[in-house]
């Protein structure tokens, strides 16, 4: 473990490392339950930085204190839903995480779907080395009605919206847990270790997630990506950690591009 990590404001939360496990919660009690990261998600004290190479230098989605939140909420809401993207219930919990993507100068108003088209094909900035590295390393999203850049943000509501976090894609929410193991744990995870690779017999690619979100407290922002990614069936093991031991492929995804 890193000995210079700052862990940062967490309220009644904390951290210790109990013979190789994680031990965190109200009261110092581990994350063992669903309940237990409901309560870890719906905490609002935490200083996570952005994630991404400009991201310091970008506006990111606020739903508190914003004008209109509720209708821009609801609006899409209802686009994730016709469009059959997004709104993500985790089982065994009250939470929904909702995408809360809204351009911050003329309104316009992302779905899901429009997140999800526009990272896997974003505007070409010039300063990243290929197309790849900066799939992985811009979380941005520009505006084409009005050309501005912006983060989104990914809410968490229990029946109303309690919290919020920085929206990531899948590949750069994968690219930002291989880091922060690297740096904290000093572990090679998902696409690191290469034993992690998976090729079915057509050809199609998978990752094996041996990443236990017990080992994430400090960065809420991964862990609910990482759950708004991952189908219910696989869900439930990341919640229990029994994900690694059954050999769960990342967000149950086969044909990932590496």
């Amino acid at each position: 473990m890193s000995d210079s990590y700052d862990p940062g404001d967490f309220g009644d939360f904390s951290f210790s490392d109990i013979g190789g496990e994680v031990a965190v919660g109200v009261d110092n009690q581990p994350l063992k339950t669903a309940a237990d990261f409901e309560a870890l998600l719906l905490h609002r004290h935490t200083n996570e930085a952005p994630y991404g190479m400009f991201s310091k230098e970008i506006t990111m989605c606020r739903f508190q204190g914003s004008k209109n939140n509720e209708e821009i909420l609801a609006d899409i809401e209802r686009k994730n839903a016709e469009q059959g993207m997004g709104n993500v219930a985790i089982p065994n919990t009250n939470i929904r995480l909702i995408n809360y993507s809204v351009c911050p100068k003329c309104e316009k108003v992302f779905s899901f779907k429009d997140l999800s088209d526009y990272y896997g094909s974003p505007k070409s900035d010039s300063r990243f080395n290929s197309r790849g590295e900066q799939a992985r390393g811009d979380t941005r999203v520009f505006c084409s009605e009005c050309e501005t850049w912006f983060l989104p943000a990914l809410i968490i509501a229990d029946n109303t919206p309690k919290n919020e976090v920085q929206f990531l894609c899948r590949n750069q929410t994968m690219n930002a847990v291989e880091k922060y193991f690297l740096s904290f744990w000093g572990k090679q995870v998902l696409t690191k270790n290469k034993a992690n690779i998976l090729v079915d017999d057509d050809g199609l690619k998978a990752v094996r997630n041996d990443v236990l979100l017990g080992e994430m407290m400090q960065k809420p922002t991964l862990i609910a990506n990482m759950l708004q990614y991952t189908p219910a069936n696989f869900t439930l093991n990341l919640l229990d950690g029994s994900n690694v031991e059954k050999g769960d492929v990342l967000y149950g995804w086969w044909g990932v591009q590496l």
